[in-house]
Parts: structure tokens; sequence; C-alpha cells
């Protein structure tokens, strides 16, 4: 990336026992070191979790989408550069490099956070955080490798599989954690379709919120390859026993 002050770029290493059975991180504990960049960064710029709170406002995970052609593996330093890049209709935009010691990128993230009001539980004005210096830390940026979700509505109605929301599926604020969500859809799968970095793109679209107990369906649409070079795909949703859909995904994997 282009030297930035707006740019936050964050060193780790991959640590045994955070990876998949490929031998390379596994894509939560990927998701997890993005989001926590994600809070560094914001943090340095007084836009993180801390000054929001005092102010009785919090960032909302909207989307992620996520893009790589290769993992890094046990032992590998790899780098994670972010930056918010613009700020439309009360959302704003986070993007993401990782990229090895060399320099080469792995994959690209794309993010999407809503900033809403704790007491209301309603979006608030963005404009409140652009008149406090939020614009000037916007970088705006063209041409990034992942330029949107694709359409992820499921057309089946009967569900691939269920599960019930436990323990180990909560997140601090006793919500369905958002990475983990990604884990309950990649155990849908068998794991031939993890081998060779067979898994290039995950897409996710949080639509909401789920609880201890709650039973959820997992409902799956197929893509087939349809030329050389397209990808093997499916759309996904998790759904709550009311019919809400909590998660909507787009998995892609190599043909």
């Amino acid at each position: 990336m282009i030297d930035n002050p707006n740019i936050g770029t964050y060193a780790f290493t991959v640590q045994p026992f955070t990876e998949d059975f490929t031998g390379r991180i596994s894509w939560s504990h990927l998701g997890n070191v993005l989001l926590r960049c994600a809070q560094l960064h914001a943090d340095s710029h007084n836009f993180g979790f801390g000054p929001m709170s005092r102010e009785r406002l919090s960032w909302v995970f909207s989307r992620l989408s996520l893009k790589f052609d290769r993992r890094p593996a046990t032992g590998e330093v790899f780098r994670v550069s972010t930056w918010a890049t613009d700020v439309q209709r009360g959302f704003t935009t986070r993007l993401f490099q990782v990229t090895d010691s060399e320099g080469s990128s792995y994959g690209w993230g794309h993010s999407i956070w809503a900033l809403m009001h704790l007491d209301t539980r309603q979006p608030d004005d963005m404009q409140r955080l652009l008149g406090n210096g939020f614009r000037d830390v916007l970088v705006p940026t063209v041409g990034f490798p992942i330029t949107g979700q694709p359409r992820m509505r499921v057309r089946g109605t009967e569900p691939i599989a269920t599960r019930t929301v436990h323990y180990t599926d909560l997140d601090v604020n006793g919500h369905l954690n958002s990475i983990r969500s990604i884990d309950m859809l990649l155990d849908l799968f068998p794991k031939e379709h993890f081998l060779d970095n067979g898994l290039q793109r995950i897409d996710m679209a949080y639509a909401h919120e789920c609880f201890f107990g709650d039973e959820l369906a997992f409902l799956c649409d197929e893509f087939l390859p349809d030329g050389e070079g397209s990808q093997h795909s499916y759309n996904l949703e998790m759904r709550r026993a009311d019919g809400q859909a909590a998660v909507r995904a787009h998995l892609a994997f190599k043909a």
C-alpha cells in the first residue's frame, strides 16, 4: 500500500493451533485478525469502541467479503493493512489488504459498518463523526479487487441442516459471533472442498441478531460452473425460527 498515515498496518505470525487441516490460518482466525486490525486502526484515530461508547454510539458490522488466492501457513509472517475509504447513507466502508513478508498479496477484505445509537438501537447520523474529523481519515480507493457482493438470496425452502446457538457461538454482547457464523457455514461442506486453496471467496451479509438457544435452519442453492475459469459457488442462508434471515452468504470455490 502507499505510505499514508491514515492506513494502519499490523504484523502477525500464524501461530500453531490457529490453522485448519491444510496447515494454513483458518478462515475464522483470519476474520478475527481483520476485525482486530479494524479495532486498532479505529482506536488510533479516536473512533474506536471506547470513545464511541462514551457518546452512546457503536459500530455495527454489516457486511464482509474476503477474496484470497492463498492464506499464510504456520509460522509465516503476514501483514494486514486497513483503512476507511468512504461514507454512504450512514454506512462506512473499511478495506483490508493482507500481504506476505515480501509485500506480495495473499488476499483482500471489504467490510461495511453502520453507526448505531446504543439507547435507541437505531442507525445514527454519520455526519456526527464527519464533523469531528472522520472525513479526514478516509482514504479514497479506486480499483479495489473486491467490487461488491453478489446477489445472495436462496430460492430453496427446505433446510439442509439445523443448529442451535450455543455458549461458544456468542460474542461479548451475547449475540451470535459474526465470525463464528462463517465456521457454521463452512462446516456444511466436506473437507475436499478446502484442499489446495479451494475456497477463494466468502461474502457475508448480517441481517438479524441471534441469541443463545436460537434454532437456526441452513438453506442452500448450488451454482455449477458454466465455463472455463468459472467457479463452483453456493448461496446460503441462516434462518431463524421466526423465518427471518439472520445471515446471507455466498461461497465461491475453484471449479
